[in-house]
């Protein structure tokens, strides 16, 4: 019993952290320090150190992702659509489908029906041409002379009854045009996939596709005017016959040539653009924004041609038609010499 109390007593002192050598450093009567039977840290400088990151920055950092995100996202759903159409036979950026527009079975149905009207309409326009050329001293109203009238009725009718095929070669004519100038394609399309996270470069190619979408939906109306166009070609056409609708034909004429050739300088546009991109883009370390910026610049002004070339072409058909009237004239006229002799 008394060696389990000694053997007690002496672990007191290494319980408490005292050495042997601690305790014979120690002067007589002295009790040890508080601090001394307190176990010590070897290194208090090597204790973690927990610091919580700024709540304002964590939150300016999460919304400023989420806001990239969200672009991205819209960016690459309006990439996909304008992709789609570029890439699809009915691409209607680059040139005229056939199947959207003369070959298409509606637009086939619709002037067949016009054509029969126009047909049947031909006979009215036959008597006012022929109440002009009586009553034109008392009324003086404008008028055409019997010779005159004769070979414009025979033209309407051949105008009327072959509209659709008229249309079909100017349409031909200008995909000719356009497919001449090679491969065409938005300018600076390869620089809006969404791969960057920089949210400049995610607005500016959002920008891009915005305004590449507007000329698509440009596009699209273009070829629904045209479609428009070539279902009353027949009616228009024969407007041409008597001086009072005159207009009517002119106006016909000119926006149908205007809406079809209005592609080609469009087409011929973005391909210069996409080859003046080369030289234009500065050589910076945000080249691919200023790119992008150049490419929205080229994507407006195809936007703008429309508006810039429009009531410049006049009557496309004029001169056509005028040449061939003309030429039935003077037949008519030779034969009715001919005969009168």
């Amino acid at each position: 019993m008394k060696t389990c109390w000694l053997a007690l007593l002496l672990s007191l002192p290494l319980l408490f952290g005292l050495t042997p050598r601690a305790l014979a450093a120690m002067p007589p009567g002295n009790p040890p320090p508080a601090s001394a039977l307190q176990p010590q840290n070897p290194n208090p400088s090597a204790a973690p150190q927990v610091l919580l990151p700024d709540p304002r920055q964590l939150v300016r950092d999460v919304f400023n992702q989420a806001i990239v995100d969200l672009l991205k996202n819209i960016a690459d759903s309006l990439h996909q659509v304008i992709a789609g159409v570029l890439d699809s036979p009915l691409n209607v950026i680059t040139r005229t489908p056939a199947d959207a527009s003369y070959g298409n079975p509606t637009v086939q149905s619709l002037w067949s029906t016009v054509r029969n009207v126009a047909n049947a309409a031909l006979a009215v326009v036959t008597l006012a041409g022929a109440f002009n050329l009586v009553v034109h001293d008392r009324t003086g109203s404008p008028y055409h002379e019997a010779m005159e009238l004769l070979p414009r009725l025979v033209l309407g009718f051949l105008l009327v009854n072959t509209s659709l095929s008229w249309g079909r070669l100017i349409i031909d004519a200008n995909n000719a045009l356009c497919q001449g100038l090679g491969q065409a394609t938005l300018p600076g399309w390869q620089s809006t996939d969404a791969g960057s996270q920089l949210l400049a470069q995610v607005v500016a190619a959002l920008i891009y596709l915005i305004t590449g979408l507007l000329l698509l939906i440009q596009s699209l109306m273009r070829l629904a005017l045209i479609d428009l166009l070539l279902a009353v070609a027949p009616i228009a056409l024969l407007c041409w016959v008597l001086p009072q609708t005159q207009s009517w034909a002119r106006l016909w004429s000119s926006t149908f040539i205007g809406a079809v050739a209005t592609q080609f300088v469009q087409v011929l546009a973005l391909k210069l653009g996409g080859s003046l991109m080369t030289y234009l883009a500065a050589p910076t370390s945000n080249a691919t924004l200023m790119t992008i910026f150049l490419a929205i610049a080229l994507l407006a002004l195809t936007l703008k041609i429309p508006s810039l070339m429009r009531g410049q072409l006049g009557d496309g058909l004029g001169f056509a038609r005028y040449f061939a009237y003309r030429q039935m004239a003077h037949s008519l006229e030779t034969r009715g010499g001919g005969g009168s002799e």
